[in-house]
């Protein structure tokens, strides 16, 4: 009897931990798609030369990217959140002082960060060692 109750529970636990993995999984990879696509749309902002939009998007990014990164946090390494945390907090001012080369090389590097990102929650082995 008690062996049993073990094994169930062990099962349980087995089950739970299984359900973390892929929800986490899952909510890195979607934030990630979400927010380089929010970027990608600001590109285009800055390549039509709208800068008034690009300034809002950029400053709405950056606050939605706030609340996200404080529940990626939960999950994943500090340093890969607070890198892409700066970069996207410097899109404005590089918007608001008409710095497209500045800018892009800024995008760029959100979008290689958010990748980079979404890649290392992949069941991989270099992942898990």
């Amino acid at each position: 009897r008690y062996g049993m109750k073990r094994i169930y529970f062990s099962l349980l636990l087995l089950a739970l931990s299984i359900a973390g993995a892929l929800y986490q999984f899952w909510y890195v990879s979607s934030k990630s798609d979400e927010f380089t696509k929010r970027i990608e749309e600001i590109d285009e902002y800055m390549l039509k030369d709208d800068f008034a939009s690009a300034i809002d998007a950029s400053k709405e990014t950056e606050d939605d990217w706030s609340e996200t990164a404080n529940n990626i946090d939960i999950f994943l390494i500090h340093d890969y959140v607070d890198s892409i945390s700066l970069d996207i907090s410097q899109l404005s001012a590089c918007v608001e002082n008409g710095n497209p080369q500045m800018y892009f090389m800024k995008s760029a590097s959100i979008k290689k960060g958010l990748t980079s990102l979404k890649e290392s929650e992949y069941p991989v082995i270099a992942n898990i060692i």
